[in-house]
């Protein structure tokens, strides 16, 4: 687990998922600054955590990102300036798989003394992060997302930095996650990392093509759709469209079958346009018309062809040709 973000093991916290990995980064550190940046598009694991740690009287600046995604370095730089600061920039978004400029952003936080964590749970199959070379201190992932067991994650906490436990009454794990660890999760995680370093490259190069393949097909049977986020730095696995007019949920109804989402693939069940797509600059109403696609390790060609021939036809029998 600590070779595949270039850390130590003595850095590893085992855990329950990145969900707790990100509350643990952000509530455990959070006494020790002054104020918390995190970006307008991390996951609800963040930015949740961020809205309770401001109604609890911190100071919390949501930072702007442009129409592909990226963060505002500029307004990131003023910010850091004022005081000593946590700043939590996922390394990829989940729903529209932006890449972050990782190493640009440690350096300006080293530069102003803040502490920076990075949710990488997205990155880490086709993506190398080295918390090293990037100036990470605090970086969360996920063991499902890496082909991996679910309910196991990690928080790598470097160099020995304090971090307050979310719970209490063990000494585990430095005290810093008290509880009896899973051995057998452990050990499930560990194998997909050793995974995640041997194929990435080769992950990476196959999922993009499928990915570009699906963009292709839906796009020739679908002549007004649009992709939102980034063309380059962007995860390969990761496609979301726009498809004008149409109710995405709705469609989805017709397909239930299909694994698509209309926004994050973690809050299908939420009745809310993505916060994502609103803070890259899409309407209400083109971000209930989105759909996200997730390709991984076992998509093949032909459930991509399959995935775009059924949402076409299912727009055609609604008479919505797009």
């Amino acid at each position: 687990v600590a070779d595949v973000v270039g850390a130590r093991p003595s850095e590893v916290v085992f855990n329950s998922g990145a969900t707790e990995a990100n509350n643990l980064a952000l509530f455990g550190t959070a006494t020790q600054v002054d104020r918390l940046i995190v970006s307008a598009i991390e996951h609800p694991s963040v930015l949740e955590p961020a809205a309770v740690l401001r109604e609890a009287g911190a100071a919390v600046d949501i930072l702007p990102t442009d129409a592909a995604g990226r963060a505002d370095l500029g307004v990131l730089d003023r910010i850091l300036a004022q005081a000593p600061a946590l700043v939590s920039i996922m390394a990829a978004n989940n729903e529209i798989g932006t890449l972050q400029p990782l190493a640009e952003i440690g350096r300006l936080c080293r530069s102003h003394g803040a502490v920076f964590h990075t949710d990488a749970v997205q990155a880490l199959t086709t993506q190398a992060v080295d918390v090293v070379e990037a100036g990470v201190d605090l970086l969360s992932l996920s063991g499902h997302k890496l082909h991996g067991p679910a309910g196991i994650g990690a928080l790598v906490v470097r160099g020995g930095r304090s971090l307050r436990p979310l719970t209490h009454g063990g000494g585990q794990q430095g005290g810093r996650r008290p509880g009896t660890v899973a051995v057998a999760l452990c050990v499930g995680l560990g194998a997909a990392c050793r995974l995640a370093l041997a194929r990435r490259l080769q992950d990476a190069v196959t999922v993009a093509a499928l990915r570009d393949r699906l963009f292709d097909a839906l796009g020739d049977g679908l002549p007004s759709l649009r992709r939102n986020g980034p063309q380059t730095g962007v995860l390969p696995g990761c496609l979301n469209v726009t498809l004008p007019g149409v109710d995405a949920a709705d469609l989805l109804l017709d397909l239930p079958d299909l694994a698509v989402s209309t926004g994050s693939a973690c809050s299908t069940a939420a009745d809310t346009s993505s916060h994502v797509l609103s803070a890259i600059g899409l309407s209400a109403a083109d971000a209930h018309s989105s759909l996200r696609f997730g390709l991984g390790r076992g998509t093949t060609a032909r459930d991509v062809d399959d995935a775009a021939a059924r949402i076409i036809a299912a727009l055609r029998d609604r008479g919505r040709p797009g």
